[in-house]
């Protein structure tokens, strides 16, 4: 299943790859949250396929799919995790698709077909990326620690963001944001990032980066310290040394 999981996620990051700076199409799902027909069309190449191969899997899909089948198996697919770079030709996207059986993390797989990096896990087997084992940071104290966030759509939500981001700022060596939280949790799984968290994510945002970082050795949960939860919508991933001081400013 993760040979098929990848070769499905390349697949149609290579789509994506041809089309970009082609005409897109775009559409608006809420006041800033785009989406374009290379986003629909990457989520019918993923979707079909996974319905040929594993036609009794569960499938959730960013743009309006859903499937339920009542399998132990349920996918969640992001055809294009960060469709506002990918607008702007700015090469920080991936196709991301996350297994998880019977509720818990089993596979993820996330592709930037730009950069060809291929990060991906399956539960036991440890977390890679293009062949070579990845694991999160040793990174012991708040202030040498490098992290990165995004914020949401949802202009509601700012406020809290910014306070907590100022907050933050301010013990910790830096802070990045990059417009894929797929490709943010990547990299924390390959020590690049100490830590992320983000808040108004949806299930397909996350799911194969969870399963990548607790692969690599990290830590997953919400704000409050307990497991991570794909429905709550909020994250903070790390390294299991400076979690719970990140934790403590949430």
């Amino acid at each position: 299943m993760l040979d098929f999981v990848i070769h499905l996620a390349q697949k149609a990051g290579n789509y994506l790859k041809e089309n970009i700076g082609s005409d897109l199409n775009v559409e608006l799902k809420g006041r800033i949250n785009p989406v374009t027909r290379v986003d629909k069309a990457s989520q019918d190449i993923i979707f079909e396929t996974i319905s040929r191969e594993f036609p009794d899997h569960a499938v959730i899909a960013e743009e309006g799919l859903q499937k339920e089948t009542g399998s132990e198996y349920t996918w969640y697919v992001d055809p294009l995790d960060g469709t506002v770079n990918y607008m702007h030709q700015i090469p920080i996207f991936c196709v991301s698709i996350g297994v998880f059986k019977e509720g818990e993390p089993y596979i993820g797989v996330c592709f930037n077909p730009v950069s060809g990096e291929l990060f991906y896990s399956q539960r036991g087997s440890g977390a890679f990326q293009n062949g070579e084992r990845i694991r999160v940071s040793s990174t012991s104290r708040l202030i040498d620690a490098l992290v990165v966030t995004g914020f949401p759509y949802n202009k509601d939500m700012h406020d809290g963001s910014i306070v907590r981001f100022t907050r933050i700022l301010s013990e910790v060596q830096g802070i990045r944001r990059l417009g894929s939280a797929a490709l943010d949790l990547c990299y924390v799984a390959r020590g690049s990032f100490d830590g992320f968290w983000e808040v108004g994510l949806s299930s397909w945002d996350i799911a194969a980066g969870v399963a990548i970082v607790l692969e690599a050795g990290g830590f997953v949960t919400d704000f409050s310290g307990k497991p991570m939860d794909l429905e709550s919508g909020n994250i903070l991933a790390a390294n299991g040394i400076i979690h719970a001081g990140l934790l403590r400013l949430m």
